[in-house]
This record gives C-alpha cells, structure tokens and sequence, in this order.
C-alpha cells in the first residue's frame, strides 16, 4: 500500500474532527439534525482551513445509510466509498480548470437526474470564483431551484470575485485562519498516533509557518519526520524549513543592543558563506525582536522563551529596552519592504543592522527635568573649527563680528542652512511643551526623510493645540478646508508614525479647525514658529535680522548663485503636483 501522507491521513471525517472551525461545524450539525440543510451553501476562507473537508463530511452526513443523521458512521457503504473518493452522487468540480460556459451547461443537465447511488446528489465546487461570467450567468438558475435531491457547495478563497447574485442564493460560511494553539494541539495528537517524540517548541514553530493552514502544518509536520532522524526540536524544524536558527537571533538581538557594528557585520557574513536567505532572516529577527517587545511589556512568553528560558529572555528584553525594540522592529520591517523591491540584498541588510544598532543616542537631562533635543547649526564662513554653533533655546546664535574689508550680503531663507534636528526620546509625560518644540523637527526633518512632501505640506497649516496622553490635537485654519481634511483622512497614519519617530513613543491625533493657538508658555524653537500661517505681507524685519544684512562676509568667500526663475517655477509645479498626486514631466533645462 503507498503512503498516505498526514495531510490526507488525518482529515476530518466528522464535524467533530473539524479543527478550528467550531461555529461552521455546530451549525451544518444541527442543520442536517433539524432537517433544515440549504440547497446551496458558498465556504468562504483561507487555503488549508477545511472548506472541502468540511464539504465532504456534509455530503457523509447526508448520505449515510443511518441519516440524515448528524453523525455519519463512516462505516457504511456510503461513507466509505465517500471517504475514498468513489461516491457517484458526490461530484467534486475544480472551477479553476472547468470554468467555461459549457462545463456549467453540462452540469446543469446532469443536475436533472435523480441520484444514481445514495439519496441525494452533493456538487463540490472547489475554487467557484474562477467561473467565467458566463458560466456564473449560466449557474443562476439551476443553483437557486435545483431539484429537492441536489445540493451544490461553492469553495472559495476569494469570496469578493463572486457576483452578487451568486452569493444571495448562497448560505455562507466564513472560514477563519486556525490559532496557532489549536494547531499545535492537533499536532500533539497526530505525534502521539504515530509515535514520534517532539517538543513544544517544535510544534510551535510549525504552527507559526503555517500560517493558520491546518493542512500546511501537517505537510511541514510530514516533512520534518521524514528528515529527523531521532527527536524533533525547534532547531529541526529550522533547518528543514530554512528558518533562522534561534541562537543566531538572540546573537543579533544582543549585538543590536549592544550597538556592536563590527560583530553584526560578521555575522552578516557568517549567514552569506552558510547560503542563507537574508531575506527570512531579516522577517525571523523581526519576529524575535517582536517577542521581545511583548516580554518588555509584561505580556505571556513565547513557546521558545517558557520554562527555565523564560528568565533569560525577560533580562535580554529588558537589556535592549522598549524604546530601542520600536525602532528596530520599525527598521528591520522598511528594510524587508526594500529587499522585496529587488535592493541589494546584504547592502540593505548591513544599512538596516548598522541603523537598528545606532538607534537615537541617548539624551543628557536638561537642567528643568525636560529632555531637549540638541539642534546643531552648520558653522558660518570662517569659523574656525573650535567654535561649532549649537543652540538648545529657541534665541538665535550671534554671528561673528565682520570686518571692514567684508562685502555685506542679505542671506536669504533658501540659502540659510536646514538645522539638523536629532529626536531625543521623551521621558516622562507627553506634554504640549514638548509637542510644540518638536513640531517642526517633524514637518521638516521627519517627513522629508519618509519620502512624504506631501504630507509634509498638508500639516505645515496646522499647529498643535492641546495634548491629552498621547492623543495630540491639532487646529487648521477655516479657510483650509483642505488641508484639515486630508491631515484627518489618508494622510493621518503618515502623520502619527512620524510623530510617534520623533517623540519616540506611540501617538496618535485628532483635527479641528479654528484660529491656530499661540505658543504661550511653551517653549517652541525658531523653526516651530516659522510653520506658523502668516499674513500674505511679510513683517518687517526684526533688528537682529537687519544685523544680518549688514554683516559683511569675506570677499574671498562666493555666495551661492541664486536660483535661475524658470528652476523656481518648476520645483514649485513638482511640489504642487505631489501633494494633489497629479504628474507631469518638466522640460528639461
């Protein structure tokens, strides 16, 4: 006798054997023990979740010789030659290879012949969303008022394809994905059948790479018995699915915290001599970066982090810290999105490491308990290199004395230098202060390095007004409509993840509009209160910018040129049509 795989082996032949799907199983239970079976019933859900299985135990059920019966004995003739695949009266369709209109036709005059073998006829229709129109056309009738005997069973991973005429002369069930416990539960009982020694781990890490497919852990369980030569454990299960072997993990996650860039840029090489797939390596880190989080949170531990490995995970957790997890699990996830987009694979790899393990320096307390963020200011011509400007307040820095032999020159705004503005994260409460001092370091900083100009001009007209936790109100003037709706619509998961990288916790927003606030009492940097709206006529110059006009700067020194008028006209029409998602190729210069 040929092998029979554990996938096949082990399928449901009851609704009491159905996994996972306890509200579909109960309900066809008591429809069949009530006599109240639908003519035509559309199975909705993942691959692997038990739609055909379920399908041909509703077909035993029918058709057993002791039923209808809610029950099937599965020893009668019926259920037997059912289970074997060899019922006449049990036609299993695939709508993937006879979608055509004619196929329909066929089945709709086979339909008219009363059963041939048991007491009603069963039609499985597996992958149903592939019928053409036609054929779905062709269906409507025959599934809406087939004879008494007949009863049709639309499969389907894909439900939203199917017409909606379709789907009213269907009963429908929704399949879920299954839990990763109930699968490892199942999987427990199969290693008991067939005597094989496991651990938990083992079947957990199965029950993870399946992804909620109860079919898909049987046939990676299959598998892995048949490479194991002894006991099966996590790392088993690893090697056969070419998974991330877990001390490499908590090697990466300890040389992350770490900040150790020599040693994850050996192991990078380690894992490109073995062959590995830096690709699952990076989704398996972030994964295990993920479990950390959990355990730094205080929420249940893991399969690979129980018993006597529970104390150590909790310390390594801790050991890299809340904050630090957030932002690598954040850079590992950009950097996968990147490799799927066809970037060099190590590059990417070593840029994504050597940004997780670099992560925001930490912050030196500020005299008032409040954390600052450092701004550095590029040093002006001639600075000698002993004296950097920084500034942490928000008055300007003096600039050097001029000479009489210097030519005085008016720096305008383009041509002043964009501070460089590193997010410290925020201890202790959120406060307005602190939101309105960082604002800017978001519109201007953040979002620009998200590649979102867009977004970017849409919360340049709004200003912060109150804060409440981590929920962050902003206002937008009456008269812009438009900016309001779009920061409160498409644009607001843009908007809270940058906020929630430059404040460096979790936050969220809500809009109004009305008269923008004044700063008050807070303490908000020069380039915070530049985003403010202004009036169309610009105010007049304070004294210390007429000083800046009038400060000469060294003849030897060349101002840059200034921008030719055409080349202002066509960055301004790009960041016009970024931020109404329009396009148009600007003639080359």
């Amino acid at each position: 006798m040929s092998y029979l795989p554990f996938a096949l082996k082990y399928r449901p032949q009851t609704f009491e054997e159905i996994v996972g799907q306890e509200h579909v199983a109960q309900t066809l239970r008591n429809a069949v023990a009530a006599g109240r079976v639908h003519h035509a019933y559309l199975f909705a859900g993942p691959r692997g979740t038990g739609k055909t299985s379920t399908a041909r135990v509703l077909a035993k059920a029918l058709n057993c010789e002791q039923g209808p019966t809610s029950e099937p004995c599965g020893e009668c003739e019926a259920c037997q030659a059912i289970q074997a695949g060899r019922f006449m009266d049990v036609i299993e369709i695939d709508a993937a290879s006879h979608n055509s209109v004619d196929d329909i036709r066929d089945l709709a005059e086979k339909v008219k012949y009363s059963p041939a073998q048991g007491r009603c006829k069963v039609y499985i229709l597996d992958e149903a969303h592939m019928l053409s129109t036609s054929a779905n056309n062709a269906l409507l009738k025959t599934l809406e008022e087939p004879p008494s005997y007949v009863h049709f069973i639309l499969a389907t991973t894909e439900a939203h394809k199917f017409l909606p005429t379709i789907m009213s002369r269907c009963q429908r069930f929704d399949f879920r994905a299954i839990p990763p416990v109930t699968i490892v539960e199942a999987l427990r009982q199969i290693a008991g059948r067939e005597a094989v020694t496991t651990d938990e781990a083992a079947l957990w890490t199965i029950a993870e790479a399946a992804g909620g497919a109860m079919r898909d852990a049987e046939s990676i369980f299959d598998q892995v018995v048949a490479y194991a030569e002894g006991p099966i454990d996590r790392e088993t299960v690893s090697a056969v699915l070419g998974l991330t072997q877990h001390d490499l993990l908590e090697r990466s996650a300890r040389l992350l915290g770490e900040r150790d860039l020599a040693g994850l840029f050996a192991l990078v090489d380690e894992l490109v001599a073995e062959g590995k797939d830096l690709g699952q390596y990076l989704k398996d880190l972030t994964a295990f970066c993920g479990d950390l989080l959990r355990l730094e949170l205080g929420a249940a531990p893991p399969a690979w982090a129980q018993g006597e490995a529970e104390p150590a995970a909790r310390a390594l957790a801790t050991g890299v810290g809340r904050r630090r997890l957030i932002g690598i699990i954040t850079v590992l996830t950009a950097a996968s999105e990147r490799l799927r987009e066809g970037a060099q694979e190590v590059l990417t790899v070593e840029l994504a490491l050597a940004e997780a393990a670099e992560g925001p320096a930490p912050a030196a307390p500020a005299a008032s308990g409040t954390a600052v963020s450092a701004v550095q200011v590029p040093a002006p011509a001639r600075a000698t290199p002993a004296e950097p400007v920084a500034r942490s307040t928000p008055k300007p820095a003096a600039r050097p004395a001029a000479t009489p032999e210097e030519k005085p020159v008016a720096p305008s705004p383009a041509d002043r230098p964009r501070p460089v503005v590193t997010p410290v994260p925020v201890e202790g409460p959120l406060t307005l202060e602190v939101v309105q001092d960082r604002w800017q370091n978001m519109l201007q900083d953040q979002l620009k390095r998200m590649r979102h100009s867009a977004t970017s001009a849409i919360v340049l007209e709004g200003f912060p007004s109150a804060v409440n936790g981590t929920e962050i109100h902003l206002v937008f003037p009456v008269t812009h409509e438009f900016h309001y709706r779009n920061a409160c619509g498409k644009h607001k998961p843009i908007i809270e993840e940058a906020l929630t990288a430059v404040l460096g916790m979790p936050a969220t927003i809500t809009c109004s509009q009305g008269e923008l606030p004044s700063p008050g009492t807070a303490s908000v940097a020069p380039e915070v209160e530049s985003a403010l709206p202004v009036a169309e006529a610009p105010p007049p110059p304070t004294p210390a910018e007429e000083s800046v006009a009038e400060t000469p700067v060294p003849a030897e020194a060349t101002p840059p040129p200034a921008q030719p008028p055409q080349e202002a006209v066509d960055e301004a029409v790009r960041q016009t049509l970024e931020l109404f998602e329009g396009s148009q190729e600007l003639p080359e210069r």
